[in-house]
């Protein structure tokens, strides 16, 4: 036994779009492929994982220097398929498929790997921005202003009612992508030419909602389980998140507070009835913001029914940790075209020694065609406070 991995780290577009096969962006397809490997570091020796490009021998060499230890491989030059995947019949011998977001089933006598309808409409229907709003709004736990727009009409209206800044989010963004931020009336005339395509682009509804990021003082995202209808809260991680409101990682502390975790098991807890057919990993993503220097706190923006890289990192820590360290799981901008492994591993064993924490590569840098990755991701741990520096030194040997 073992499972079959695919991190189809591109899945809110997977089931937006199905049943048409989504062609993806460069960029976007060399993002997927680096992180495919996130997977394959926390596979086991009777594991499987699917990557759309031949292994990086210099990470996987890396990782075994570090005695990390991962399964077997499957290359496809197509992640993400539509209908069936052909795969290898030794290699899913006894598999138990494992996905980043739910879509698919592995069938062990034609030997493929299926897209079955109902498993996507149900992602579709519980992952949903749009009808999760609509039940935050019925049970009064939303702390930030929102309106659900149906068509182009409702969207022009809550533009013209909703005061500056707001933000647009689309029914299945990610990662900061299919949302619009509107800060003055000259974006609101810009926006409004792009409101027939925005509309378009999301016929389930679109969220108009008022934009809090300069009064943030935390985000947060609480890691659970769900089986046979219960919920385990197995962490709660803080969201490390740049100026311009981009995810940098995800930092595993000790302590939290009781407060945190009171208030997300209570909504969990009343959610769930709504999301009875799914099993697995989700995380539900909050923040803490200032109004008037009253504190409040949203402890459901949204909930991801699938893995997320904040349990990614809590799995590792589990593999390659320990369960007193602090941890994190942190991905930077490659800017050097010139960066070599070799002189990082170097660079990155002087930080270690500085700061007194590990850190480890989990994600190529090169790419097949040789050019680097357009990011990297890093996993460290620390026995003492995790060192907030520590990023700004991983950063700059990047550049």
């Amino acid at each position: 036994m073992g499972n079959l991995y695919r991190l189809n780290s591109l899945f809110e577009l997977e089931i937006s779009k199905y049943p048409k096969v989504v062609n993806f962006d460069k960029a976007l397809f060399e993002r997927s492929q680096a992180f495919e490997y996130l997977f394959l570091i926390l596979s086991n020796k009777n594991d499987c994982t699917i990557l759309g490009a031949p292994v990086s021998e210099e990470l996987i060499e890396y990782w075994g220097k570090n005695k990390i230890s991962c399964g077997d491989n499957f290359i496809t030059d197509d992640s993400y398929f539509g209908d069936t995947l052909t795969l290898d019949k030794k290699k899913i011998k006894d598999k138990v498929l494992v996905e980043w977001g739910k879509t698919s089933l592995i069938n062990h006598t034609k030997f493929i790997l299926e897209k079955k309808k109902h498993i996507i409409s149900n992602s579709h229907f519980i992952n949903s921005k749009i009808n999760q709003t609509r039940w935050k709004e019925s049970q009064k736990v939303n702390r930030v202003n929102s309106i659900v727009c149906s068509n182009k009409f409702e969207l022009e209206y809550a533009l013209s009612v909703m005061p500056l800044p707001l933000v647009i989010k689309s029914e299945f963004g990610f990662s900061g992508r299919g949302s619009y931020i509107v800060k003055s009336k000259d974006e609101i005339k810009e926006i409004s030419k792009k409101l027939n395509e925005i509309s378009k682009e999301n016929p389930g509804g679109i969220s108009v909602e008022e934009w809090v990021e300069e009064f943030k003082t935390k985000d947060f995202s609480g890691l659970f389980e769900l089986s046979s209808k219960k919920s385990t809260l197995l962490a709660i991680t803080q969201m490390l998140v740049d100026k311009f409101g981009t995810y940098r990682g995800s930092l595993i502390q000790k302590n939290f507070g009781e407060e945190f975790i009171k208030g997300m098991n209570s909504i969990i807890n009343s959610y769930q009835r709504y999301s009875s057919s799914y099993s697995g990993p989700i995380s539900m993503d909050g923040f803490a913001f200032k109004r008037e220097d009253k504190l409040e706190i949203q402890y459901m923006s949204e909930i991801n029914f699938r893995y997320s890289m904040g349990r990614v990192l809590y799995d590792l820590n589990k593999k390659i940790g320990t369960d007193t360290d602090d941890c994190a799981l942190l991905f930077f901008p490659v800017k050097s075209k010139d960066l070599k492994f070799k002189a990082l591993i170097s660079n990155l064993a002087k930080v270690e020694k500085e700061y007194k924490c590990r850190i480890i590569i989990v994600t190529p840098l090169t790419m097949q065609n040789g050019n680097n990755y357009p990011f990297l991701g890093f996993y460290v741990s620390s026995k003492s406070k995790f060192p907030t520096k520590i990023n700004d030194s991983i950063r700059k040997l990047l550049l």
